[in-house]
């Protein structure tokens, strides 16, 4: 039974805006809700009162102010729940906007003059206005009320935008927050991208109805426009509030509510992963927040069906917005559910192969699984990790349990490199030993071709190449030695190509070193020879070429053998990659200088000291040289940020261009013709780098127009008016206002 109060001194003509208030036993805050809303600077309102069956003294404030003023309506029912009441709002709205306020709530008299300011658009219809809010602290036992931003507000631009989800996802990471918000009317009834009528879930109680209903209108929106004044006060004080919950259920439900919705619009990626992170949120909430035991069992069926329903690829996307607590969690949860083989222990192993972890959560479940598939090569899987401070190490020791073929060496965090080399020779028993950083999966058939191959030759050091670049100077080599050219024809039928060797560093000066630059899987050592010659990593080794370590074995080894592998190398680097390598890119995301990519150019230089001092540097100069070119060059295009290039050029652009002296080597010296030309373009005048860095500009953007399909119209995406905004910026900086200057040239020239 519903039954309406003051009908007849209600407004007759149609409001801009409506008002919804669903009331259910609030007495002690809705005198000051409705104080605000009749404070409203913005006076085309009407506000509609649903008394949800409240047994306080509600119904009497809420009488008081529709005696006084006829904008207000009461409509007293049964209690229905938030949903419900909330629905009845909508249907019995007359205002072209609408505006949903919870009672023990607040807001700002500017809102909806703010709100409704500019609700017009040249890139289609607006149907949400949002703005942020305050979290609303009560004082109590002596303090003072307080307020605190919310994360939402700290995330988004801080002046008026628009844009659409798919364009800028940004607002679904956080709380729905629907009461800071306007909405169109005719929107909500179905004048959408999906022609759906968007409706709250009819549920008893409060039942966390506001979440469904936030992605439904966040999804199905054309236009949405973001204003940042913060003009709602949210109230954490009130124990009543739904937010204090005591049935695990709710959030369960409603998330499986917003992924069914989401799954049945096909979403894109980008948008699914926030989705990810809202359920990573709510589940933390019901085992931390709210103190629920995810031992019990319907707990854990319902957080399992939560993980379930995730694309784990796509979870480790977002590594850079999770907390790393998170996925640890996840990785945990989800081990028994690993593709792990059962694997006996292989007495004699032909093979070991070393992986190096350190914090690899994100990616080591699928390098442990691709290496536990592997049949037909007798292998052991060392596993050497630097004091992991996430899953890593419970996920080795999984996998360790069934297939037995895993040896877990768990070291100290502040374990140096040389130290984590030798404690896998320590163990290792294999006959060659190669060492794969663990984002790397080498295939089986690779590695047994790679094995065969250093077999025959009897290796010390198998240098692995595909096509091998250097083939010419090596059959020349070789020639010189009596060995007939045609000893190096293909065999298309193998599945190897041909093997240079054996040679000893000092018949190949000047390539020994350079050859060595590759990555570490690119070499496969006899175990023995390392032992017998004391091999040992520089300290500043990384585990993606260990150079220092290869150099030296490379200048032992009286039996270097480079191995043609061809093609089908089945090798795949699936570390997440949470950013492209993009100059441009940077300048429109915050990319923190840690992410950008480890360099060897340390132990490079550290390899050019040792040189030194034993003597060797005259011999293997121009190999060395080439490997410091190489690396200097790889460090400089592959840092992100401005101020990453320009750091990179203060510690090493001196004492690299002092060590090279291209004017006196000449370009003959050099093997690598880009990265010389590149090197001159940096260092021969003042204009140079300029030069450089525009050319760069103008390739990466064109990198980014191929790869990042988030941005399919620049010009009109958030992503490129925060660049234009970065870019403003940096270029108030010194001394990177040099690299934006190029950059904002290089687009000019781009886009005519």
């Amino acid at each position: 039974m519903v039954r309406f109060l003051t009908a007849s001194r209600y407004h007759r003509r149609m409001p801009r805006l409506s008002i919804i208030v669903p009331i259910y036993n609030v007495e002690s805050y809705v005198g000051q809700c409705l104080e605000s809303i009749r404070n409203q600077t913005f006076q085309d309102w009407e506000c509609l009162l649903f008394s949800d069956g409240s047994k306080d003294g509600s119904i009497n404030i809420m009488r008081s102010f529709a005696a006084e003023d006829d904008r207000f309506k009461i409509i007293e029912k049964q209690n229905e729940g938030y949903g419900t009441t909330c629905n009845r709002g909508i249907d019995m709205a007359r205002g072209e906007w609408i505006s949903i306020v919870e009672p023990d709530d607040f807001i700002d008299p500017h809102m909806y003059e703010r709100l409704l300011s500019d609700t017009t658009s040249e890139n289609g219809t607006v149907d949400i206005v949002k703005g942020s809010y305050w979290l609303y602290y009560d004082g109590r036992d002596g303090y003072t009320d307080a307020l605190q931003s919310p994360n939402l507000a700290n995330a988004m631009p801080a002046r008026r935008m628009e844009f659409s989800l798919e364009e800028f996802p940004e607002p679904f990471y956080h709380h729905p927050s629907i009461w800071s918000a306007v909405y169109r009317k005719e929107f909500l009834d179905g004048q959408n991208k999906s022609s759906m009528k968007i409706r709250f879930k009819p549920i008893p109680g409060g039942g966390w109805a506001d979440n469904p209903f936030f992605a439904q209108t966040m999804v199905l929106a054309d236009r949405i426009v973001w204003t940042p004044g913060k003009y709602y006060y949210y109230r954490q004080t009130n124990p009543g509030a739904s937010t204090f919950i005591k049935d695990y259920h709710l959030p369960f439900d409603r998330l499986r509510d917003m992924r069914e919705f989401l799954e049945g619009q096909h979403v894109s990626k980008e948008i699914m992963r926030v989705f990810y992170s809202r359920e990573f949120d709510y589940v933390t909430s019901v085992i931390g927040e709210y103190g629920f035991d995810d031992k019990n069992e319907d707990v854990r069926a319902l957080i399992r069906e939560v993980f379930e329903s995730m694309d784990r690829k796509e979870v480790f996307l977002m590594a850079d917005r999770l907390r790393p607590e998170f996925l640890d969690y996840y990785m945990d949860f989800m081990g028994d559910s690993y593709e792990i083989r059962n694997h006996a222990d292989v007495p004699q192993p032909a093979l070991s192969v070393v992986l190096f972890t350190h914090d690899a959560r994100s990616w080591v479940v699928d390098t442990f699984e691709a290496y536990s598939s592997f049949k037909n090569l007798p292998v052991e899987f060392i596993v050497v990790d630097a004091g992991s401070q996430d899953s890593t190490v419970t996920v080795a020791k999984e996998f360790a349990q069934k297939d037995k073929r895993f040896i877990i060496k768990e070291m100290d965090t502040d374990a140096t490199t040389p130290e984590l080399v030798d404690a896998a020779m320590n163990v290792a028993r294999g006959e060659y030993i190669v060492f794969v950083p663990s984002h790397f999966t080498v295939g089986e058939g690779f590695l047994r071709a790679a094995l065969a191959g250093a077999r025959r030759s009897h290796a010390d050091v198998a240098l692995l190449d595909a096509g091998n670049i250097h083939c010419d100077y090596l059959i020349e080599k070789l020639a010189a030695k009596g060995v007939p050219a045609k000893a190096f024809m293909d065999d298309p039928r193998s599945v190897r190509g041909p093997i240079y060797g054996p040679f000893t560093a000092t018949e190949i000066p000047e390539l020994a070193i350079s050859t060595d630059r590759d990555y570490s899987w690119h070499k496969i050592y006899r175990t023995a020879f390392l032992r017998d010659s004391a091999i040992t990593a520089g300290e500043h080794d990384i585990f993606d070429n260990l150079l220092e370590f290869g150099g030296r074995a490379l200048l032992a080894s009286g039996n270097i053998a480079f191995l043609d592998m061809k093609t089908g190398w089945d090798v795949r680097d699936i570390q997440r990659k949470q950013i492209p390598s993009s100059f441009w890119l940077a300048l429109e995301k915050p990319i923190p200088y840690t992410s950008e990519p480890d360099t060897d150019i340390d132990s490079v230089l550290s390899l050019g000291i040792w040189l030194k001092d034993n003597n060797l540097y005259e011999t293997y100069e121009q190999s060395y040289l080439n490997t410091l070119l190489s690396s200097f060059m790889f460090g400089v295009s592959t840092r992100y940020s401005p101020e990453g290039i320009v750091d990179f050029l203060e510690r090493y652009l001196g004492e690299t261009e002092k060590q090279l002296d291209i004017r006196a080597h000449g370009a003959l010296y050099f093997y690598d013709i880009d990265a010389f030309n590149a090197f001159q373009k940096i260092t021969l005048h003042d204009r140079s780098l300029d030069l450089w860095l525009m050319e760069r500009a103008l390739r990466d953007e064109d990198i980014i127009f191929a790869r990042d399909k988030e941005i399919q119209d620049i010009h009109r995406s958030a992503r490129f008016m925060f660049g234009e905004k970065a870019i403003d910026l940096v270029k108030t900086i010194s001394p990177t206002s040099l690299i934006a200057r190029a950059q904002e040239q290089a687009r000019k020239l781009k886009r005519g």
